[in-house]
Order: C-alpha cells, then structure tokens, then sequence
C-alpha cells in the first residue's frame, strides 16, 4: 500500500513542478496587466523560469551524490515553497523575473534526485514502473497546468495560482520526509572517466538522440503557445482542448511493455511519423474542434516518444548514461525554454512546417542509424 502512495507522491511531484514551464500560458494577459507589462514581457518570464530550470537540472545531479536525495527533495519542495508565495507580493517585472528564475533552478532539484532517488530505493521492476510515472506526470503537466491556471485566473486572479502551487510545494516537502522510504547513503568515491567512456558519450547516436531531445518539448510547448495566441478570445474552447489532449499521455506507462518487443529506435520512428502526420493534418484546417482531435494523435505520440528517446540515448552512451541522462534532462529544458520564443516569432502556420520539417530530418536519420536498430 506504502509503494502506492509513493508512486503517487512523484506523479503528483512532477506535475506541480513541470507545470511551471506551462501555467503562464493561459494568464499571460493577465499576468502583463498585473504587472504593467507587455504581452511579450510576460512571455519572456515563461523563458527566463525554463532555461533557469535547466541550470537547475545540472546543478543538482552532483548535490544528489554528496547528500541525502530524500533531504535534497525536501529541501527544494519546501524552497519552491517560499519562493512560490513570493512570487505573489511582486510588483514590478523585474521582481516577477528574478524570483521566477530562482524558482526555476530551486524546482531543478526534482528531476535528476527524483531518477537517482529510484535507483537507490526500489528494485529493477519497481524502478522501472516509478520513473514511467514520473515521466507520465511531467508530460501531463502541459496540460494539467495550463487548466489549473486557466480555472484559477477566470474565477480569482493570476496570484492565486502561485498561491494553489506555494500550498502544494509545502505539503510535498513534509510528504518527502514522512512518506519515502529511507535508503542507504553512502559517499561516493569519484573514478576519472576512462577515454573509451568518454568515447560513449559523444559518438554520433547519443549527440543526434541529444539533438531530437532539442526539438521535442520545444514543439510541445511551442504548440500551446500558438494555440493560445491563435485562438485568442476562446478560454472555453482551449480549456475543452487541453482536457481532452489528456487522453494521450498515459500511453508512456505501456513504452517499457513494448520495448521488451522492439527496440527503441523503432518506436521512436513511428512516434516521429505520426507526430509528422498530425502538424500535416493540422495545417490543412482552421477548426479548433478538428486540431483538438488531431492533438491526441500529437500528445500521444509525445508521451511514447519521451521514454524511447531516454532510453535510447541510456542505452547508447553505457557506462556514460549518468551523464548523458543529465545532458538530456538540460537540453529538453532548454528547448522548452525556447519554445515561447519561437511561438512569438512566427504564425501558428509556419510553427507547423518548421517542426514538420524537424521531425522529417529526424525521421530521415534514425532510418539511416541502420547499425543502431535491432530487430
């Protein structure tokens, strides 16, 4: 019963905490009046928190090998917690970026002791379950946060967002000390990397599996930005869209299930071609009920996807999959960190081709990793 509750400890974790990169979305407008800003100033705080996120995500690997991963949640459960409350006393735009980017590299400290956390307390079989459901809940946080936000913001204002996240932060900082199980800790020693390992890291399959990690959440995040700014005035209708993109995510919890039938690399082609075939469709029409049903295609695709990706590169670098994970973990986020950018920069029509045509070249050089894909 406790490994339940455990399970569902990290879900909820990864949700309150990847939703971060996405409950601006919906509130950006009202964030911009609140904070006399620009409609594109307050987009840019969405970028600042990511890309601060992703620092985050390296900075705390090596802080989870000196100490005690179960102390280390706590303590950036019960951080974000303060800085999230903070964050709604803030008057100015400069304030709201400060402690947004703060809160970023504090919230970092999930992820890479979350992983390392699995690996000492739970058993292969176990482990494998948890870090599904930790990806399950990150994925879901696109879309989890974004309603959350929206519901708050159209009955209070943008503050009581913050206040529902500080809330949830502080009672997963005491969960962490009353619900997870203690492990062993010890110090570890610090062998210098040997140059064949070193080799593992950068040959060519862990750098083009780096490169998709890029392009992946940045044409997630990408897509919601566009489909609010595109379907601006129609809160109702995106609230509907984002509930339904719902269905897809836990297609994640069954990518163990069919890696014990294919390989990776496999999955990962078929993800890409319909990911490429839902942007298609999509550019061929206007209705925001249509696109909404072709999102599930996109969202599910994602969810699949993620999980391969990490495994593919894990597997690809062997005894380097430490590092090469933590590398990963930074360049999704720094491609998410981008994401409002390019949403900013361009029409809803040519995010589509842009990433349709990134999927495409990724599609193209998997097919040519022939020495890669076992059958």
């Amino acid at each position: 019963m406790r490994s339940r509750f455990v399970s569902l400890y990290f879900w909820l974790a990864a949700v309150c905490v990847a939703s971060n990169i996405y409950f601006l979305i919906p509130m950006y407008s009202n964030l911009a009046e609140g904070l006399s800003s620009t409609y594109e100033e307050a987009v840019f705080s969405s970028t600042v928190f990511t890309f601060c996120y992703a620092i985050g995500l390296l900075s705390f690997g090596p802080v989870s090998r000196a100490f005690s991963k179960r102390y280390v949640l706590c303590f950036g459960m019960f951080a974000s917690f303060l800085l999230t409350y903070s964050l709604t006393t803030v008057l100015s735009l400069q304030s709201f970026y400060i402690l947004r980017g703060i809160q970023g590299i504090v919230l970092g400290s999930f992820a890479p002791v979350a992983y390392a956390y699995c690996f000492d307390a739970f058993p292969v079989k176990r482990r494998t379950f948890v870090i599904a459901v930790i990806n399950t809940g990150f994925l879901m946080a696109g879309i989890i946060g974004q309603l959350i936000s929206s519901t708050l913001v159209h009955v209070y204002n943008w503050q009581a967002v913050f206040y529902f996240f500080s809330l949830s932060y502080l009672i997963l900082s005491i969960c962490a000390i009353y619900l997870l199980p203690k492990v062993n800790w010890n110090k570890p020693a610090h062998p210098t990397p040997t140059s064949a390992s070193k080799n593992k890291l950068f040959q060519a399959p862990v750098i083009i599996g780096l490169c998709m990690t890029f392009i992946t959440l940045m044409s997630f995040v990408s897509f919601y930005e566009e489909l609010a700014q595109y379907y601006a005035g129609q809160e109702k209708e995106l609230f509907f869209s984002r509930s339904i993109a719902l269905i897809g995510t836990p297609l994640s919890l069954f990518s163990g299930h069919w890696f014990k039938k294919t390989t990776p690399q496999k999955i990962m082609l078929i993800c890409l071609m319909f990911m490429i075939l839902s942007f298609s469709f999509m550019l061929l029409v206007k209705q925001l009920v249509i696109i909404t049903a072709i999102s599930i295609i996109f969202v599910s695709a994602i969810a699949v996807f993620i999980p391969s990706l990490i495994t593919f590169i894990g597997e690809t670098a062997a005894e380097r999959r430490a590092t090469a994970i933590s590398l990963y973990s930074f360049i999704l986020l720094t491609g998410a960190s981008i994401g409002p950018i390019v949403s900013s920069l361009v029409s809803f029509q040519s995010m589509l081709i842009t990433f349709i045509t990134l999927f495409g070249v990724s599609f193209l050089v998997l097919i040519f990793l022939k020495p890669q894909i076992k059958g």
